[in-house]
Formats: structure tokens, sequence, C-alpha cells
């Protein structure tokens, strides 16, 4: 995958996805599940994007922390309501370390 695919225009968009995965109704149960896991631990999110699942999770009093290639996305993210609770780190989740011990990592 190129670097640069969630950069620009995708980013810009991304929300706007019609897919059953930016459904409230998935999102709600998605976030159920994984604050149910997460219980009374952190969460890091793989992919963190535009917040599409963290920013509900952290709305829930789940800590979470977040890493992404993509800085537009993670712009993206940052204009929103709660975003000043998510922390995010910018990288490859394969290679990237965050401080911090996890509960919960999803993706």
């Amino acid at each position: 995958m190129r670097k640069d695919y969630f950069d620009g225009s995708i980013a810009e968009n991304y929300d706007d996805d019609e897919s059953p995965m930016f459904d409230p109704a998935f999102v709600n149960v998605t976030v159920d599940f994984l604050a149910d896991l997460a219980g009374d631990g952190a969460a890091l999110e793989l992919g963190i994007g535009t917040g599409r699942i963290a920013l509900p999770l952290a709305a829930r009093g789940v800590p979470v922390h977040g890493i992404d290639l993509s800085p537009d996305m993670v712009a993206r993210l940052r204009k929103k309501p709660g975003a000043g609770a998510v922390g995010v780190t910018i990288g490859d989740f394969a290679t990237t370390v965050v401080p911090g011990a996890f509960r919960l990592a999803d993706h």
C-alpha cells in the first residue's frame, strides 16, 4: 500500500462513506463490545483514522490512544468534538511503539 493512500481527498471524504461500517447502529454495537473488553483498562487503536470508533469509545470513559500513518486522517479526527481526550501517534502500526499498557488493541 502507498504511504499516502489515506491523504488528501481520501481523508477529506472518508467520513462520508455510506458503507455499513459507518452506520451509527453498527458503531454503537462495536463500541459497546470494545468497551466491555477494555473494562477499566486503556485501548490502543491501530489505524485510528478519523476516530470513528476511538471517539465514542473515549466518550464512554475508556482511555484511548491510536496509531495512524496518515497525518491528514488524524487532522480530521482532531477537528471533532472529544478529540482532545484521544492520544495519537503518527506512524506505521507494525513498527511504531507507544508508551503505556493497554488492555485492548483493535483495528
